[in-house]
């Protein structure tokens, strides 16, 4: 047989199995939930959604969760003004949506509370010369300088600009280093045992709401994230799972995007290794994959992925390039766990917030600066490593570049521009999912139900589901 058709036998055979090393077919949304009248509109129409997977965003990665106690007080997720902060209403919902055929997932971390706003500045943003994608920030609101950064002006609004009024004490998060916890520990203790090269350097004074001084500039801050984990003498990476399991969902997924500690932590001269961030994210992982086989071992786990994560070669900083790759090369069980088996909840690739300005090299390579050639080079990446991974889809005006600082580099995702991906990259590939259920959409882009139907045509064929609407909640 040729080539082509072996590849297209092997495309059927995964939609028609919903194997690709990772359970069955998803269509799967993130929720970012800002009412809890959402979650009761969903769960109200869960046979009939278009997606038979969802992702309620975010708890915090430094939250508060007692098993048993029934609140998400002290989580990040916060709903309402009842004492248990909306807890009884979205265990309800939950419920309703499992047993509609919907799989709930609890999402711990999103961009803001991936990011420590002084150190994103200096070593990302900053941290490379002025003929970067995101020094306009600096040149805008710190006068061209790193020094103009300063606590008074969010250190150049480089995590959320000004129009999204957040605060540098209640806003944002870093993943944290819990010293205190015995699990913790031993995660630290699998990553160094199987450490290859460069020994791990682990940073647990890094600890939210103190002060940590860079090293580097003598410069102190205030670490970001809640506190009160550390007062109870708390995990976060088990107080999810515990939190999950309270709420009846399917599985927990972590959302890790900490640029900032790739940029800060980096080793060598140019190309850099950012081994540190590998290491930390490793820990993670596998803090929260033994907190579920000792309390909920049916429950899944899923992860956010970034788009260069499983490209190799050479890292010039900015992104997380490679570190998904380099994850599954020294300790590949933590991402087997999520891409396949009982526990699989997916790699879940971020292919959006695309570039196509080929001034800062943002195409991965010469001419493939598409959305829809870009999404198919990186998943191509996953494939070849290989990771089974999700197809990640973006609805309306991406978050970058910057739709006000660069709007014509932006790669929306465009009907002609679904269809073309889903024809293409999603047939190899046994999940999609997409951010936002409730992301409204500009004229000539793909909706949030379009989007859905066209994905469970795809990866559900025959299901009722198909002809579903995401239902509006107000």
């Amino acid at each position: 047989m040729s080539g082509l058709l072996l590849s297209s036998l092997a495309a059927a055979l995964l939609l028609a199995t919903g194997t690709e090393g990772a359970g069955k077919n998803y269509v799967g949304g993130y929720l970012l939930v800002q009412d809890v009248q959402q979650l009761k509109v969903l769960a109200s129409k869960a046979s009939t959604l278009p997606v038979n997977r969802m992702w309620l965003s975010f708890v915090s990665p430094t939250m508060l969760y007692v098993n048993g106690s029934h609140t998400l007080v002290g989580t990040g997720l916060n709903l309402t003004a009842a004492a248990d902060g909306g807890f009884a209403e979205v265990q309800q919902y939950v419920k309703q949506l499992e047993a509609g055929g919907v799989e709930t997932f609890l999402s711990m971390g999103g961009w803001n509370y991936n990011c420590y706003p002084y150190l994103y500045m200096r070593y990302s943003v900053g941290g490379y010369g002025t003929s970067t994608p995101n020094y306009w920030k600096i040149q805008e609101f710190g006068g061209g300088s790193v020094s103009g950064c300063t606590k008074g002006n969010q250190y150049c609004y480089v995590c959320e600009p000004p129009s999204q009024h957040t605060s540098l004490d209640k806003s944002f998060s870093i993943f944290p280093e819990p010293a205190h916890s015995a699990s913790w520990k031993a995660a630290k203790e699998y990553v160094t045992s199987g450490a290859n090269g460069v020994a791990p350097q682990w940073n647990e004074n890094m600890i939210p709401g103190q002060q940590w001084t860079d090293p580097k500039t003598g410069i102190a801050t205030l670490v970001p994230g809640m506190t009160a984990y550390l007062a109870a003498g708390r995990n976060p990476y088990e107080d999810i799972v515990h939190l999950a399991k309270d709420l009846g969902c399917a599985g927990v997924d972590v959302d890790y995007e900490e640029m900032w500690h790739a940029d800060t932590f980096k080793t060598g001269t140019g190309p850099w290794d950012l081994q540190q961030t590998v290491y930390k994210y490793a820990a993670i992982l596998k803090n929260v994959e033994a907190t579920i086989r000792k309390v909920a071992p049916k429950m899944k786990l899923s992860t956010a992925a970034g788009a260069v994560g499983a490209w190799g070669g050479n890292w010039w900083g900015g992104n997380l390039k490679g570190v998904w790759l380099k994850v599954n090369q020294a300790y590949p069980d933590l991402i087997s766990f999520m891409a396949g088996g009982p526990n699989s909840g997916g790699v879940n690739v971020m292919t959006y917030d695309l570039s196509s300005n080929e001034q800062y090299h943002e195409c991965p390579q010469p001419g493939v600066c598409q959305l829809d050639q870009q999404v198919a080079f990186y998943m191509n990446t996953y494939q070849q490593v290989p990771i089974a991974a999700s197809v990640g889809y973006e609805i309306g005006t991406p978050a970058y570049p910057d739709p006000k600082h660069d709007p014509t580099h932006q790669l929306p995702l465009t009907t002609q521009m679904m269809d073309s991906i889903i024809s293409q990259t999603q047939s190899s590939h046994a999940g999609g999912f997409f951010w936002e259920m409730y992301k409204p959409a500009e004229a000539g882009q793909a909706t949030p139900t379009q989007l859905a139907q066209a994905l469970c045509k795809k990866l559900l064929p025959g299901s009722s589901r198909c002809s579903g609407v995401i239902p509006p909640w107000k």
